[in-house]
């Protein structure tokens, strides 16, 4: 999809929890919400079973869960929502460990984004300390990792939701008259 010279589509954004507590989870959405807008979509809660990074601090039984939100934005705005989830993630913590552990992320049709405060030789420095990972490639039917994709993501384990939110997506901007 070419727009023209300097014209970029908008992007869907979304953000993902690694948490053990439904209850908190569901808070954070509502106060997020409330400064981002409505949710349009939330994932099933798939265990966080690939990797125990997160287990001295943030515990057992520990789930990742995607929600997304129904407004399109700019693409760069992905830095103003990733600033505030730190913010959340520093309320939320207790005894000075996280009990939320929060990546907000974009798709657009071809590729699914992460930010990060981490630089990396594959990151792009976006500003604001904040970089962007290039996690996965979109297709119509099709998902594709890289091989610096987190192992959960390469999995295939979120493919249906991210497919799906990107029908959505797709959807989106056809009511925008951006795509035929």
């Amino acid at each position: 999809m070419y727009l023209g010279k300097g014209k970029f589509p908008p992007v869907k954004n979304f953000i993902s929890v690694i948490h053990s507590n439904e209850n908190l989870f569901n808070l954070f959405m509502k106060e997020i919400s409330s400064l981002f807008g409505e949710i349009d979509s939330v994932s099933d809660a798939f265990a966080f079973d690939f990797t125990d990074y997160y287990k001295p601090e943030m515990g057992k039984n520990l789930v990742r869960q995607f929600f997304s939100f129904k407004d399109l934005t700019e693409g760069d705005f992905i830095v103003e929502i990733k600033k505030k989830c730190l913010e959340f993630e520093e309320k939320f913590s207790e005894n000075g460990k996280r009990r939320l552990n929060i990546d907000p992320g974009y798709i657009d049709l071809y590729k699914l984004v992460l930010v990060s405060e981490k630089y990396m030789g594959h990151k792009i420095y976006l500003r604001n300390g904040i970089c962007a990972d290039m996690v996965l490639l979109l297709g119509k039917n099709k998902i594709t990792p890289f091989m610096w994709t987190f192992p959960d993501f390469k999995s295939g384990k979120y493919d249906e939701y991210f497919l799906s939110l990107r029908r959505t997506y797709k959807n989106q901007l056809k009511a925008k008259n951006l795509i035929p």
